[in-house]
């Protein structure tokens, strides 16, 4: 997976842009407040529909603009393809290969990307919602049909809760919605678990080359009873006895308390939670570790390495973590960009290119 060329206008406070990045490495430097972290998440919005850093859609079009305009020509295994983004206020129109996209989940996994930016290192003292969002993002990258997957699920979740909300529900129609809430809900456990499963070896092997032989683990936590069941069968039919069960609770609650909305991403530490006992050094070398994982895991499985992003990550790590990560990125040869105030930490490599960004322009540096 290679960007050949990103392309924006209108774009946060970046002149218009046609940068063409290298194979491997992309270092944009820089003071803070010059526009880094803004072609970072132009290159992000092109793959997740979403930006990092914000939910309204108006703060990513420069100010004074009637909308922005984002494309990327991108080589996707043996293909080349062409994605097209035009945002105004409220419409949202994507272009692939010159056609019209009618639904944006028909573009996901165009362009693959793994993010990582400073808050990630909060991630093991964060809300278990930040860390099931860093399951459901790693999963859009392994498995293309999951956005649909915890799309429906989300659906039917709004729906059941906005019928609570309302009061004196119907048990029949309450009964549909559990029926299908429990079927989506499965999906999503199913597939969450068997992303914990599979980063687990790695996350612990990338720990130990940083901290020796203190044991780290990766567990997908569900209730009680879902966690005990074993297939997505399983799965369904506990979820479905849960809803049941709790039914009378969350009708006083008026919100649905049960199902994979309020399950948890474990991040385990010495035989305890990481978020408890690991210091501030151990929690950043605990999410590189984590992050290395799932670079490595979607490499692997799709043998097309995705776009990593970086944005100010180098920065946050002393020596001994920054040499991991350029090790491993330069093991994957993936394509990485990445966001500095000082190009210094980053190696020096042959397939290096250096942009400096000064008040949203970008200057090649020879």
């Amino acid at each position: 997976m290679r960007i050949r060329e990103l392309a924006a206008q209108a774009w946060r406070n970046l002149a218009p842009l046609r940068l063409e990045p290298s194979e491997r490495l992309t270092v944009l430097s820089g003071d803070n407040g010059q526009g880094k972290t803004n072609v970072i998440e132009a290159a992000y919005y092109l793959a997740a529909f979403r930006s990092f850093r914000t939910t309204n859609a108006e703060d990513l079009i420069q100010r004074g603009g009637a909308g922005a305009r984002l494309r990327a020509e991108i080589d996707q295994a043996a293909l080349s393809r062409r994605l097209e983004l035009d945002l105004a206020p409220g419409v949202r129109t994507v272009r692939l290969d010159g056609k019209l996209v009618r639904s944006t989940a028909a573009a996901l996994g165009t362009l693959r990307v793994v993010l990582f930016v400073p808050e990630d290192l909060l991630l093991p003292r964060s809300a278990p919602a930040a860390r099931r969002r860093f399951a459901d993002l790693a999963i859009f990258n392994l498995e293309r049909g999951y956005y649909g997957e915890a799309s429906a699920f989300q659906k039917v979740l709004r729906n059941r809760n906005a019928l609570l909300k309302r009061g004196a529900v119907e048990p029949a129609l309450l009964d549909t919605f559990d029926e299908e809430l429990a079927r989506t809900g499965a999906r999503v456990v199913v597939r969450r678990r068997a992303l914990a499963g599979a980063l687990a070896p790695r996350f612990a092997a990338l720990f130990r080359e940083l901290h020796g032989d203190i044991p780290v683990s990766l567990t997908y936590r569900s209730h009680e009873e879902v966690e005990s069941a074993g297939d997505e069968t399983a799965v369904r039919l506990a979820l479905a006895r849960g809803l049941a069960q709790r039914r009378a609770l969350d009708g006083r609650r008026r919100f649905t308390g049960f199902g994979p909305q309020t399950d948890d991403l474990e991040i385990g530490f010495a035989g305890s939670l990481a978020r408890g006992q690991a210091s501030q050094g151990q929690l950043r070398s605990l999410m590189l570790a984590l992050k290395l994982a799932e670079l490595m895991e979607i490499g692997e499985r799709l043998g097309d390495p995705p776009v990593l992003l970086l944005d100010d990550v180098p920065s946050e790590l002393d020596a001994r973590r920054r040499a991991l990560l350029f090790e491993v990125v330069g093991r994957l040869q993936c394509q990485t960009l990445i966001s500095v105030t000082e190009p210094e930490l980053v190696p020096a490599g042959g397939d290096r290119i250096d942009f400096e960004v000064r008040g949203g322009s970008l200057r090649r540096i020879p």
